[in-house]
């Protein structure tokens, strides 16, 4: 993994000097839920925070990837005053194609690839390691962004799990598997010039 980020790290430092690429820093907040978990509802606010780099393929066709820790999950209610709660944390690889249509207006879809480092269940009576699920996760993601300065913008994106987060048995599906529901919410902050 420390090879990994410090690959990703080395092509956004060099990326602000190349011809076509440029990179930034990402900040925001997921709101999220896990299907089949019986709960409901988008309960559990948790960060996002990374670094991506992005390359323009053509005029309106662009490609990005990020590397960013995600805290995800889901809470029985929003004011959970019983503090019934499961918390996952991943480090999440997205990959994305681009298209701007509209000057300032870009719509996104693609595939994120994450590794879970910790994931926690809360009964009300404090958080428990949670060994169940599964470590390797990918999801599915639509978004949209809008520029708001030359170097600042603000997405939304949808994200949801292709395989389950975690199943009752080997290929169990629907009611007998957890998957993933996500809304991100995140600011990117170009370093550098655009291209």
């Amino acid at each position: 993994m420390k090879k990994i980020l410090f690959f990703f790290f080395l092509i956004l430092s060099v990326s602000s000097n190349a011809q076509r690429f440029n990179g930034g820093i990402v900040l925001g907040m997921n709101v999220s839920q896990i299907d089949g978990d019986a709960w409901g509802g988008y309960n559990k606010a948790g960060v996002v925070a990374g670094a991506y780099v992005f390359t323009k393929l053509s005029n309106n066709w662009g490609a990005q990837l990020e590397i960013r820790y995600s805290a995800k999950g889901s809470a029985q209610s929003l004011n959970n005053m019983d503090g019934r709660k499961i918390r996952l944390q991943y480090i999440e690889l997205p990959f994305v194609a681009t298209y701007d249509f509209a000057k300032k207006l870009e719509a996104s879809a693609g595939a994120s690839f994450g590794y879970l480092f910790s994931a926690a269940q809360n009964d009300g009576y404090g958080y428990e390691e949670f060994e169940q699920f599964d470590k390797f996760g990918v999801e599915v993601c639509i978004g949209l962004k809008y520029s708001i300065f030359d170097n600042l913008s603000v997405s939304a994106r949808f994200a949801y799990s292709v395989v389950p987060i975690y199943a009752l048995y080997s290929g169990a599906s629907g009611g007998n598997a957890m998957y993933n529901n996500v809304v991100t919410f995140a600011f990117y902050y170009r370093i550098g010039n655009r291209y």
